[in-house]
């Protein structure tokens, strides 16, 4: 892995230091939009590297005009990893935000991103703070050349701003099930509505307190003896295809946020099971969120089976000019997940062009 150039990397060490004031929906994404834009370049024709350079610095200028930035920490010695990594853990689960800041700041310059995902990707996976978000920084982390792990700043303060926000309900659950069933479970998902918000909290809320989750996904869920004896990539490929295609076929209206969270939360969560995360966890926080977005928003009945859309009429690299030339974060990540979905499942790898391609001309459409 290549190191970051400066062009990429000053951008890096702003939008890493969080606000001092509550995360607004941009502040909790930019660190993760900033990942997601450097992931693009890479996807770029050379002649249109500035581009995406442009949208970088756009986000940084943003992001120092959106508020005073938190007071740098006083240093924490860290004698131990593995202990510093367990009083960070420590101080999210009691919500103390600049405690987690300050350990944060003294430990993850030391840590890769593999060993962060180790260390603190157990009590990140299962949080619905910071919307459910802070996985996708972690997994892009460990996707996109060598950025600091120092970006995690922002998403974990979040995180500990509501530690009781978690998605716990297969911990009850023995398991025991067929998880290469998981698609008739998504095809079984009952349409609930929205409960009265988009955001991520409620609607995972709607799915987990009324018992679905455990409804529909109980039958698919692994024993916990199961480690990694099913197949992770399978199930991975399962939610992803399954996203991918209500973001063609579903309610139009979801396309931008709706559809676009149903593949890049999943995505995320299922890159680290395995790797420090269980993947009985991954796997049922994974579905829970695929189901939580189907049953609020799905209209259409999912088919038998998903097959591989007809290629779009434009390249990836097409794709990612796109996104990197357009203002929003969802698009951008949401383009780079379909890139490396595509990669990741290549026998669907038109599906996943077709979605990001529907995304950005359904963006074109809004003018």
């Amino acid at each position: 892995m290549s190191p970051s150039p400066p062009s990429v990397t000053a951008p890096a060490d702003v939008v890493a230091v969080p606000k001092a004031t509550a995360a607004s929906s941009f502040i909790l994404h930019a660190p993760l939009e900033l990942l997601a834009r450097v992931g693009l370049l890479q996807h770029l024709p050379p002649e249109c590297a500035d581009d995406g350079l442009a949208g970088i610095a756009r986000l940084v200028e943003q992001y120092r005009a959106s508020g005073e930035a938190v007071e740098d920490p006083a240093p924490v010695p860290i004698d131990s990893i593995p202990s510093a990594a367990g009083s960070l853990v420590d101080a999210l689960r009691d919500g103390d935000a600049d405690r987690v800041d300050a350990l944060a700041a003294s430990l993850l310059p030391r840590l890769s991103p593999w060993e962060a995902v180790g260390l603190l990707g157990p009590a990140i996976v299962t949080s619905l703070a910071a919307a459910g978000h802070a996985p996708i920084g972690l997994a892009l982390l460990t996707r996109v050349g060598s950025l600091p792990t120092a970006l995690l700043r922002g998403p974990l303060r979040s995180v500990a701003a509501r530690p009781e926000w978690q998605v716990d309900w297969f911990r009850t659950v023995d398991g025991g099930g067929d998880p290469h069933r998981l698609y008739d479970a998504m095809r079984a998902v009952p349409r609930l509505g929205r409960p009265g918000s988009d955001f991520i909290h409620p609607l995972m809320s709607q799915v987990q307190d009324s018992g679905v989750a455990a409804q529909v996904l109980g039958p698919v869920l692994p024993a916990e003896t199961a480690g990694r004896q099913f197949d992770v990539v399978a199930a991975t490929r399962t939610l992803t295809r399954t996203a991918a295609w209500s973001m063609i076929h579903d309610d139009p209206d979801q396309a931008p946020y709706g559809w676009t969270h149903a593949l890049t939360m999943p995505q995320a969560v299922m890159t680290l099971a395995g790797a420090g995360v269980e993947a009985r966890t991954a796997f049922a926080v994974a579905a829970t969120f695929l189901v939580g977005f189907r049953a609020a928003h799905a209209q259409v009945d999912l088919p038998p089976h998903i097959d591989p859309e007809p290629r779009p009429d434009v390249t990836p690299a097409e794709l990612a000019l796109a996104a990197s030339r357009h203002e929003d974060a969802h698009l951008v990540k949401f383009t780079l997940a379909c890139l490396h979905a595509a990669d990741d499942d290549p026998t669907h790898r038109s599906l996943y062009l077709a979605a990001a391609a529907h995304l950005v001309e359904w963006w074109r459409r809004q003018g």
